[in-house]
């Protein structure tokens, strides 16, 4: 089944194929698999666990794929991504590197850019700030980087990431959040300082935990299929889909010991 980067005018995904530790087995497809597996991630949005269920369903036919909604014995949880938010602004704008608890202020709302010490033409032009719907994305960068603050109550909330992207590629002003593999010429991701040194959101930071924004993201599976899923997921195919969704890959070592944790090596 083949799989194509969106390309969105200017706006990419990160390469898979630079993305996945070299390390990562390609899925090999056991014969004769049928009956019902249910497979669900935490967190993860509808788009990964969509790229999931079909990048292993096209591969098994006769397995049908379902939902997990329910805890209960015999279900299997491994480590399977890595969600690393950014916050995206104009490519105009100058700000080099923002202390993470600067952010709280400018999601708030009435704020211009002279508040976080830009000056010229930059210090009175207004912040306008682009949100995510309701879910776990957004209550996650609201915890993490907001601190639990308040976003703007006139915030224009943008459904898809890759649209968020050029609504701030098209608004001076503009700051808003999506997953940190997002590309685009007209954004950048601004640099953050969770009280030391700058850095920015990339595979090597979130990886090292260097990024504030990130997160592990667990997959389960239930059902005699359960360990074929998991195997999928942490293969090199599963990764790849995980950087199409706008996540990193997850390291190589986790995917390891959790192999073996499960028994699929």
């Amino acid at each position: 089944m083949k799989r194509f980067l969106p390309v969105l005018g200017a706006l990419v995904l990160a390469s898979p194929a630079l993305a996945a530790d070299e390390r990562y087995r390609s899925y090999e497809a056991a014969p004769g698999l049928s009956g019902t597996v249910e497979i669900a991630a935490e967190p993860a949005n509808a788009r990964l666990l969509l790229l999931w269920r079909e990048g292993f369903a096209a591969r098994h036919p006769d397995l049908r794929i379902a939902p997990l909604v329910a805890q209960g014995p015999g279900i299997l949880t491994a480590r399977a991504a890595i969600e690393a938010l950014a916050v995206f602004v104009h490519k105009d704008n100058p700000l080099s590197c923002l202390p993470l608890e600067n952010l709280a202020p400018l999601f708030a709302g009435d704020a211009a850019w002279g508040a976080v010490g830009l000056g010229g033409e930059w210090a009175s032009r207004p912040v306008i700030v682009f949100d995510r719907p309701a879910g776990g994305e957004r209550d996650f960068f609201v915890a993490a980087a907001l601190k639990g603050g308040a976003i703007a109550p006139g915030a224009k909330t943008v459904a898809r990431a890759s649209a968020l992207i050029r609504e701030i590629g098209a608004a001076a002003g503009g700051i808003g959040y999506a997953p940190a593999g997002y590309r685009s010429d007209a954004v950048r991701a601004l640099r953050l300082s969770d009280g030391g040194e700058c850095v920015g959101p990339s595979e090597t930071s979130a990886h090292r935990a260097d990024w504030p924004l990130a997160r592990v993201v667990r997959v389960s599976a239930r059902g005699p299929a359960a360990r074929h899923a998991i195997d999928y997921v942490l293969s090199r195919e599963g990764q790849r889909d995980a950087v199409i969704a706008g996540y990193f890959p997850l390291p190589y070592v986790f995917a390891e010991e959790d192999r073996k944790a499960l028994g699929l090596d």
